[in-house]
C-alpha cells in the first residue's frame, strides 16, 4: 500500500532516514506547540506531529503503516496505548518532559523562565486629541513580582494622528513572568470619540459638511468654515451645485507613518430656508420672474 499520509505530516518523503523525520519533527514540535503557538488549530496539528513521529521513528510500527497503513494499536485510540501520543509506551518517553528534555536541552521544562501575559487598557481621545496626539498618565492593576496585585502608573505618549482602533505596545508593563522570566506587554488601545463640529476622518483626510445659503451658492462669495487647525476662509465661486467639494490642503491629520498633513474636505449642502419674511418671499418671486421659463424642475432645479 502507498502509505503517505504521516510521512505528509512530517514533510519528509517515504525513503526519509531516521535523522531526517527526527528533524523534521523537532522543527514541527517546537513550530506547534501549545506554549509557544496560540493560533488556532495548532493544537491539533501537535498533536497529528506526536502522532506521526510516534509511528514513523518506530522500525516496527514503520514498517507495518507502510505495508497495512496501520500500526496495530492505533486502533485503541490517538496514538494507541501509553496516553496521549503514546508517551510511555515501549520505545517511547514516560512524559513531556523527557521528549522536550532530550529535543531541545531542557528548554521546554516546566521550570524554565516564561515571558508574563499581555495586558490591554483601552483608552478614549478626544476627536482633537487624536489629531495632535497627547501625553497622558495611565492607572492599572496587575500582578507584581511578589504575586500581589499592585496599582501601576505609567506615562503614555499618544502618537499624533492616531485612529479609532489601532494600539500601540508598551513592552515590560505587563504581568509578571514565570519562574523569573520577564514581564508581560501592555497594549493601549485607542477608541476616538465623535467630533463635536462635525469632523469625520478618513486616514489623515478630515471632512465636513457645510451649510451654504442660496445667495452665496448662486453669486459667490466667501465664507468661514471650521478646521481642526482653526477657522479658515474658503471661497465659493458663482454657480456652485449641491454637494460640491472644496479642498483645504494641509488643514487634515498628521501622517501617522511618515511626514505631512492630509487634507480637509468641505462638501457644501444648499441651506433651504423654512421660514420667509414677507419682503424675502417678494423678492424671490421677483428673481423667478426674472428667470422666465428657465426653472421648470423648481426653484432650485
Amino acid at each position: 500500500m502507498n502509505n503517505t499520509e504521516l510521512y505528509n505530516t512530517l514533510g519528509v518523503e517515504k525513503n526519509a532516514s531516521q535523522d531526517e523525520i527526527k528533524k523534521a519533527y523537532r522543527k514541527l514540535s517546537k513550530k506547534y506547540h501549545p506554549d509557544i503557538n496560540k493560533e488556532s488549530g495548532a493544537e491539533d496539528k501537535y498533536k497529528e506531529v506526536q502522532e506521526a513521529y510516534e509511528t514513523l521513528s518506530d522500525d516496527q510500527k514503520r514498517a507495518a503503516y507502510d505495508q497495512f497503513g496501520t500500526t496495530g494499536d492505533q486502533q485503541q485510540g490517538f496514538g494507541g496505548q501509553g496516553g496521549f501520543g503514546g508517551f510511555g509506551g515501549q520505545g517511547g518517553y514516560s512524559d513531556f518532559g523527557d521528549i522536550f528534555s532530550q529535543m531541545f536541552g531542557g528548554a521546554f521544562d516546566p521550570n524554565r523562565p516564561r515571558k508574563g501575559s499581555d495586558l490591554q487598557y483601552r483608552m478614549t481621545l478626544t476627536f482633537e486629541e487624536a489629531v495632535f496626539g497627547k501625553e497622558s498618565e495611565i492607572e492599572y492593576s496587575r500582578t507584581g513580582a511578589n504575586g500581589q496585585s499592585e496599582h501601576k502608573k505609567v506615562k503614555v505618549t499618544v502618537p499624533a494622528g492616531v485612529e479609532d482602533g489601532q494600539q500601540m505596545r508598551m513592552s515590560g508593563y505587563g504581568e509578571v513572568g514565570a519562574n523569573g522570566g520577564p514581564f508581560g506587554d501592555l497594549f493601549v488601545v485607542f477608541r476616538v470619540a465623535a467630533s463635536k463640529d462635525g469632523f469625520e476622518r478618513d486616514g489623515a483626510d478630515i471632512y465636513l459638511e457645510q451649510p451654504l445659503d442660496f445667495a452665496t451658492a448662486t453669486l459667490g462669495g466667501e465664507i468661514v468654515v471650521k478646521t481642526v487647525h482653526g477657522d479658515a476662509k474658503l471661497k465659493i465661486p458663482a454657480g456652485t451645485a449641491n454637494g460640491k467639494r472644496f479642498r483645504l490642503r494641509g488643514k487634515g491629520a498628521p501622517y501617522i507613518r511618515g511626514n505631512g498633513m492630509g487634507d480637509q474636505y468641505v462638501v457644501v449642502y444648499i441651506d433651504v430656508p423654512t421660514k420667509l419674511s414677507k419682503d424675502q418671499q417678494e423678492a424671490l418671486k421677483a428673481f423667478q420672474q426674472a428667470m422666465g421659463d428657465k426653472p421648470k424642475k423648481g426653484f432650485f432645479g
